[in-house]
């Protein structure tokens, strides 16, 4: 179990009006209306006590399912690609640039939902970020699953000189935007961008990281920018790779970047102080700084999500606890709003919410935890009048692909 392996989609993938349910399944999965999927006398995990492959399944099928929304039916299964072997070929140059063959490696996905073709959404299965990495892209049409494409960095062994340069730019979230402006989607994974056709649009050779945000920071320059915190630890401090680093993201190219050599963990990307245009960032030495790197202030602490709660347009700040707070940009400090009441160690380990998006329509945002007891989910929206009317966030389509991919990993604010 965990955060890293079975990542669920939810979308109505053939435009009929209902949403189909799309993940990783094996031998013994049972759907909706009680059918297996593959054998279901096999038990396919490691029983060896002590060992460090203990209670992993490092053999056996890997399948892809399709499950009706309706009722959970298991519509169409094929192979998951890409499989697992060779179990130690997933190692590269992204977090500590170290290799492994007891399945930590080869079991980091991800998956989003994409407009391929501009016109129909497609699934993408993704997986491996250290190192290689595969992004599959499918099709569901007229009761059929069908491969659209795969893109693969390759195999690669220490010292990874011979790899790919898109091998070990991955990190633990995933985003999805039209960054060319040609009309279809591509997949921004972390340091690099897969296009809309399934080949490499670029790499920035920034490396593995554990934040990801794509919008309009900066209205200065055009299109959209990229903001990703960066890992750098053990071997991979001689890089001297930048912490924080804020980019084009149609070129890759780098707008500025500060903190190189350090292993930066958290950053966020939002609209909190009007004085400066664009959004603010913060994330690593320097506290909040503007849209164009300059440095505002020390603050704000909270670092987890961000959210539009209240009436204004500016977001609010989301704790690791869930609390709601507004950053008072005169005096420079956060003004509790909402606490809502949590289990401890529900909140998703203290990195964000199980979902948070405008599912009401009214252009705020709700939040969606468990409820103290763990028996049930609790959706808070606001009570607060909104001092605009705005057209719901889910009439904007990155924002629509960015609440599915939610439940994904280190899942992030949802970004226009």
């Amino acid at each position: 179990e965990g955060e890293h392996y079975t990542q669920f989609l939810v979308y109505d993938l053939d435009g009929d009006g209902c949403a189909e349910v799309m993940c990783k399944t094996a031998d013994g999965t049972v759907d909706g209306r009680g059918q297996v999927i593959g054998d279901a006398d096999k038990d396919w995990r490691d029983h060896t006590e002590g060992a460090r492959t203990w209670g992993r399944i490092l053999q056996g099928p890997e399948y892809l399912t399709v499950f009706r929304g309706t009722d959970g039916a298991a519509l169409a299964t094929v192979d998951y690609v890409p499989g697992r072997e060779p179990i130690n070929g997933w190692g590269g140059i992204g977090g500590n640039g170290g290799n492994d063959s007891y399945g930590n490696r080869c079991d980091r996905f991800l998956a989003c939902v994409a407009y391929l073709d501009g016109q129909r959404p497609s699934a993408v299965m993704c997986r491996g970020v250290y190192g290689r990495t595969v992004l599959a892209a499918w099709d569901w049409r007229d009761g059929k699953l069908s491969q659209r494409w795969v893109f693969d960095t390759g195999v690669s062994y220490p010292p990874f000189a011979d790899a790919s340069p898109f091998s070990g730019m991955g990190g633990h979230a995933v985003s999805v935007a039209d960054v060319d402006e040609d009309g279809r989607d591509e997949i921004v994974y972390q340091a690099m961008v897969v296009d809309d056709d399934g080949t490499g649009l670029y790499s920035t050779g920034l490396r593995h990281g554990d934040v990801l945000h794509v919008t309009d920071i900066d209205p200065q320059h055009p299109g959209l920018e990229v903001f990703t915190v960066q890992e750098n630890e053990d071997d991979t401090v001689r890089f001297q790779t930048p912490g924080v680093a804020l980019r084009d993201a149609r070129t890759g190219e780098i707008l500025w970047s500060h903190s190189p050599g350090i292993d930066v963990g958290q950053g966020l990307v939002a609209d909190i102080d009007p004085r400066s245009p664009g959004l603010e960032v913060w994330g690593g030495p320097g506290g909040l700084r503007a849209a164009d790197g300059r440095e505002l202030g020390s603050k704000p602490r909270t670092i987890s999500f961000a959210m539009w709660w209240d009436g204004d347009l500016l977001r609010e700040l989301v704790s690791p606890r869930g609390e709601i707070t507004k950053w008072n940009w005169q005096t420079a400090q956060e003004e509790s709003l909402f606490a809502p009441e949590i289990r401890r160690g529900r909140f998703r380990g203290g990195r964000g919410p199980s979902f948070m998006g405008d599912v009401i329509g009214d252009w705020r945002e709700e939040l969606l935890i468990a409820a103290p007891d763990g028996k049930s989910l609790r959706l808070y929206t606001t009570t607060i009048a909104p001092e605009s009317r705005q057209i719901t966030l889910l009439a904007d389509m990155q924002y629509r692909l960015s609440l599915v991919w939610q439940n994904v990993a280190y899942n992030k604010s949802p970004q226009l």
